[in-house]
């Protein structure tokens, strides 16, 4: 279990509730993976003694981060770290876990080679006679399920994808071993809720509040390289973004 990084002291002044602020300084560690998903925050009493305010400070500051999604309380145990935040660096499911200290592993439900349909090969500009992997996981931190993922790669860029294991192995790193290194992706995300099928895959309520993400990622020659759906739930996966006014940069960054 992960131990929070702060130290006394570091509340600012009083610009703002402090409760606002200890919020965010607990946000600004498990953004950078100090705290990680299923860690317990540090104890009430300890954070009152850390940054020397009361106890209601505390417990409001913990209300705010509930509110936004990212911890939640479990009866007498203390509370806890349940959402996972994705920076603006495009990064592999694999990358990103090893950010955070994680490990990543998958429940691989579909892995084949097969000819594209219409739609796919329409979107991933795929050669006459090229073929696409199809690759369906539940995708897991620590053990946890985080995510559901299907994914239709463009296979003939690197023909031995299905020969993969990716059960352990990340799709970014076969996919960069030919030479082709996912550059941007273009994102859709809408709200959504988990269907049957969904909820026991990833351990959810039925009906249950998610993140529904469609892809398209393109590599540093401009070729497209993959489309994706992924459902993640709501109270375990966080997307963050940073909006600016300028053009697409050459540099690996997603919107």
């Amino acid at each position: 279990m992960a131990t929070s990084a702060l130290r006394a002291g570091s509340l600012g002044p009083v610009e703002q509730p402090r409760y606002l602020q200890l919020a965010r300084l607990l946000r600004a560690d498990i953004d950078r993976g100090t705290l990680q998903l299923g860690d317990r925050l540090p104890g009430e009493r300890q954070m009152c003694t850390r940054f020397s305010v009361s106890r209601t400070t505390v417990r409001r500051a913990l209300e705010e981060l509930q509110a936004q999604g990212y911890v939640q309380p479990d009866g007498t145990r203390g509370w806890f770290v349940t959402a996972l935040t994705e920076p603006n660096t495009l990064l592999g499911f694999s990358d990103l876990a090893r950010r955070r200290g994680l490990v990543c592993t998958s429940r691989v439900l579909r892995c084949v080679l097969r000819a594209p349909t219409p739609t796919e090969a329409e979107s991933l500009h795929a050669p006459p006679s090229g073929q696409v992997l199809e690759l369906e996981r539940v995708r897991l931190m620590g053990g946890s399920p985080v995510g559901w993922q299907r994914t239709v790669a463009a296979a003939w860029l690197a023909p031995d994808l299905v020969d993969h294991d990716y059960t352990n192995e990340s799709l970014y790193a076969a996919l960069r071993h030919h030479g082709v290194v996912p550059a941007w992706t273009d994102y859709d995300i809408h709200a959504g809720s988990a269907s049957k099928r969904q909820a026991k895959l990833l351990e959810v309520e039925p009906g249950s509040a998610v993140l529904d993400i469609a892809a398209t990622t393109s590599d540093q020659a401009g070729r497209r390289v993959e489309i994706s759906e992924s459902i993640f739930p709501g109270q375990r996966y966080r997307f963050t973004a940073t909006v600016a006014a300028s053009s697409r940069p050459t540099d690996p960054v997603t919107p």
